[in-house]
């Protein structure tokens, strides 16, 4: 069973970029001057800082926060649908990233830039958390919203850090002319974070339920707290008040499309907590469209296109997960001789199995390099409808017939394989991406079109419950349930709809090799979104007093500047 939402960020693009060079090659150098390189480009504070921020956040309690939401909702009688929605407004904050960059980078909460928006959704975080421990395991299916928003507060912490924090040593990598070792540490610490917290889900979830695997989140939550308090995320005080109105309306349609993209978002949550299947569709269909217009007129045509398709391929591998974990897990009154598995097997053990598989699609896309970007999206393709197999047999329960028991075919085939087409489908979208964006406008595009993909995923979300209401099929975690038509939306779900979309690479995706950077160079123009130059070292910073009358006046200056990031 795939991911409810193996969310997409900026920090992918940049990760990917930087990991897999071409025909293999690596920095070379030990350990020790692994480590020494990145005290002298960092400091030992901000690596810290980032250890905690990836391993410690975004690996452990997202990884966490994620896992207790299957035993939660279905603590509370929720169908497997209303499970995959509440997911769906759970997972919000992820789409709105390229507006909370422009947000912070130019309306800054006090003295700094990030460092309001970080505490304050620290705060917003630990709210949520603390009152989804007091709300009781036994609610209705009538408080699934109350629930989901609250789920919905913790990932607001969790994206806004992985975004700022992006930001941060992505131009700190600029300043100082270092190389990739910060994105190892990233990757490393993500990796480590979410193995610990699959150990800790396979301990306490069947015995204790999910609420101690959110308790064990809070200290993470309280530590980075302080630390940002303490200054560990190293920033100047935000310059004058006109160099900063100046940056808001430096370019309008891109900044636009970010603020249209949270707008449209919000209105996919609250239309699938409040309307029926129908106009839930409609609405999903219609923010849509109005998003992909608009990324016509606010980005580069190549990009846009290139954008336009992977929005549509995530779209079209639809999110059946509500179904399958419903089937995967369902007692013997939902599921008669089905897999009923435990919490611990389908959210901890298949997890580290999963692990490996991403590693190998990692290590897979690396022999990729030399390919044509259409190839390896068609390639990629194709790997997910193969890994989508394995569901269908133990749907169908074939493997029974061939000796094959449900936890070998689930694990050594479901979870590593999805895992690996997972991150095989993920990468060139990302490198894809890196090698497109306008040089200059790196970090706000980056945001933008990690937001568009994970609204692609949103909106495959939607048209999945869609398919599900269809047919008829319908999970509760002690029955009544109908999975009678359950291969039927698999094949449709996750084998006809890509296979629908492949033609477009013809179309959308531009004609270049995966390690051919200088194709691009004439695709994506040079620095287009501009705004004035930054404030000078001497000019006034900002005070508790307010801003200087010079700041409020008018914009009068055209002087060019890099968006999001202020050269000296």
């Amino acid at each position: 069973s795939e991911p409810e939402y193996p969310m997409i960020d900026g920090d992918d693009c940049v990760e990917n970029t930087a990991l897999f060079l071409p025909n293999g090659e690596h920095k070379k150098g030990g350990y020790r001057q692994f480590f020494r390189s990145l005290q002298d480009a960092f400091g030992n504070r901000f690596l810290f800082y980032l250890a905690l921020t990836y391993g410690g956040l975004k690996g452990t309690a997202f990884s966490l926060t994620t896992a207790a939401m299957l035993p939660y909702f279905q603590g509370m009688h929720v169908s497997g649908s209303s499970f995959q929605l509440a997911g769906l407004v759970s997972q919000v904050p992820w789409c709105m990233k390229g507006w909370v960059g422009v947000l912070s980078d130019c309306v800054p909460l006090g003295r700094y830039h990030k460092r309001g928006y970080l505490m304050q959704s620290t705060v917003i975080g630990i709210a949520g958390v603390s009152m989804l421990l007091c709300v009781p395991l036994e609610g209705t299916p009538a408080e699934v919203w109350l629930v989901a928003v609250l789920f919905c507060a913790p990932n607001i912490q969790y994206s806004t850090f992985d975004l700022l924090c992006e930001g941060k040593y992505s131009e700190k990598m600029r300043e100082n002319g270092s190389g990739s070792e910060v994105l190892t540490l990233v990757w490393v610490s993500v990796q480590m974070g979410s193995v610990v917290a699959a150990l800790l889900v396979g301990t306490f979830v069947d015995w204790s339920g999910p609420k101690p695997l959110l308790a064990i989140c809070l200290p993470v939550m309280l530590l980075l707290a302080w630390r940002t308090a303490l200054g560990d995320l190293p920033e100047e005080p935000a310059r004058s008040w006109r160099s900063l109105r100046k940056k808001l309306f430096s370019e309008p349609r891109l900044f636009f499309l970010a603020g249209s993209m949270a707008a449209g978002s919000l209105a996919m949550a609250i239309s699938a907590a409040t309307l029926e299947t129908g106009p839930r569709a409609i609405v999903a269909l219609a923010v849509s469209g109005s998003l992909i217009w608009w990324s016509f007129r606010a980005l580069p045509c190549t990009l846009a296109r290139a954008n336009l398709y992977m929005f549509l391929i995530s779209v079209a591998y639809l999110d059946l997960s509500g179904p399958l974990a419903y089937f995967y897990t369902g007692a013997p009154s939902c599921v008669e001789n089905g897999p009923g598995f435990s919490y611990s097997y389908y959210l901890a053990i298949s997890n580290v199995v999963g692990s490996i598989g991403a590693a190998m699609g990692a290590v897979l896309f690396q022999h990729m390099q030399g390919w044509q970007f259409r190839s390896v999206f068609c390639v990629t393709t194709f790997v997910q409808i193969v890994a989508s197999i394995f569901d269908l047999i133990i749907i169908k329960r074939w493997n029974i017939r061939l000796g094959v028991s449900d936890q070998a075919m689930y694990l050594f085939g479901d979870a590593a394989c999805q895992s690996l087409a997972a991150q095989m489908a993920l990468m060139p979208c990302a490198l894809l991406t890196a090698r497109l964006c306008p040089r200059g406008a790196e970090a706000t595009v980056y945001a933008i079109l990690a937001g568009f993909q994970n609204f692609g995923m949103t909106v495959g979300s939607i048209f999945g419950v869609q398919l599900s209401q269809a047919f008829g099929v319908y999970a509760s975690k002690e029955g009544p349930c109908d999975f009678g038509e359950l291969s039927t939306i698999v094949v449709l779900g996750h084998f006809v709809c890509p296979i629908i979309c492949l033609p477009l690479v013809l179309v959308l995706v531009p004609v270049a090799r995966v390690d051919d950077d200088g194709a691009f160079n004439d695709s994506s123009p040079p620095p287009s979104f501009r705004s004035p130059a930054p404030s000078p070292r001497n000019s006034e910073a900002w005070s508790a007093d307010g801003w200087t009358q010079d700041d409020i006046d008018s914009p009068k200056s055209t002087d060019e500047y890099c968006l999001m990031h202020e050269e000296e």
